[in-house]
């Protein structure tokens, strides 16, 4: 029991610490998106939650301020579930790969920027996924499950698109399809789609194999 009761600790500590970079990380991006030229708060609003990293890494706030704060309710039970916070961490990690891989050599962040993006892309990715392997009770996750994960990233690339229509904008320049037109873009969003699935086989396999060794 007191192994039990140390290893909660250690885990809450570790959620609280992602919950304090996420508190300063979310607003001080918000803050610098709006000293941008020409963004009223709704237009910063709107490019702000444009970003999946940002919508991820909300989630994985709202994620830890449930564990840590949300008590006994519907929302904190599905919050706790092993399938839940696995998705997340799926989510989270496609994150920080993407920006690693794809993203980092292309963009100059200089002070806070800098900072907010090594936290969004590096600390937040690395923490969670700690969280998750050694604080999370493993279950034994159907592989038809991802089906079901796959709905967030898709919903967001549909959005974007449409978005992209209507304002020219993409947030990503993979998805550009100004720049690289509809085809291209579309196939470069299924090759994420793939690393998504692939991910989430890789970390149900790892939970698979962990239920077999508690």
């Amino acid at each position: 029991m007191e192994k039990e009761n140390t290893t909660t600790i250690k885990g809450e500590i570790l959620l609280g610490i992602i919950f304090a970079l996420e508190l300063y990380a979310l607003p001080m991006q918000f803050y610098l998106l709006l000293q941008g030229d020409g963004f009223t708060f709704f237009s910063a609003a709107v490019r702000f939650f444009s970003f999946f990293t940002i919508t991820t890494n909300c989630i994985v706030f709202i994620c830890t301020a449930m564990l840590l704060f949300g008590g006994k309710n519907a929302m904190n039970a599905f919050f706790r579930k092993c399938t839940t916070i696995t998705a997340i961490t799926v989510y989270i990690l496609i994150v920080g790969i993407v920006f690693n891989l794809l993203l980092r050599s292309i963009v100059d962040l200089q002070g806070h920027h800098s900072i907010v993006s090594e936290i969004f892309h590096v600390v937040v990715p690395i923490l969670f996924f700690f969280y998750w392997l050694f604080f999370v009770s493993p279950e034994k996750i159907s592989f038809k499950t991802i089906w079901f994960w796959l709905l967030y990233p898709i919903i967001y690339m549909i959005y974007t698109i449409f978005h992209g229509f209507i304002s020219n904008f993409y947030p990503y320049p993979f998805i550009d399809v100004t720049k690289l037109g509809l085809e291209t873009a579309l196939t470069n969003g299924v090759f994420v789609l793939i690393a998504f699935a692939v991910l989430s086989v890789i970390l149900i396999s790892i939970s698979k194999i962990r239920t077999k060794t508690v």
